[in-house]
């Protein structure tokens, strides 16, 4: 059986698309350990961008609270980083959909 990273090796995409999908995958494999519990189903990876993390949230509440949280974040996501892709997630971005929940 192939692994994720062995299809994504294999297929005919640019190296930055890789990556993103690899930022993602590892983001949204760790998330719970990576964000405080309480947060956890109120945030969600959305998307990666050239080392911008893209996270979707309901409201301006939880971007505020996070928000303040940035580094804590971000270093939690490089320690669940491979090492040969390190530095991999550079800033947070939140975008706000109320109709996530």
């Amino acid at each position: 059986m192939f692994s994720f990273k062995d299809i994504l090796n294999d297929l005919p995409l640019p190296p930055e698309v890789k990556k993103s999908i690899t930022a993602l995958e590892i983001a949204k494999k760790n998330w719970k350990n990576i964000v405080p519990q309480e947060f956890f189903d109120k945030a969600i990876p959305l998307s990666f961008d050239n080392g911008t993390l893209i996270i979707e949230v309901p409201n301006h509440y939880y971007s505020q609270i996070l928000s303040s949280q940035t580094l804590e974040i971000l270093e939690k996501l490089e320690n669940a980083t491979p090492p040969d892709l390190k530095p991999l997630f550079k800033h947070l971005k939140f975008v706000i959909n109320p109709l996530f929940y």
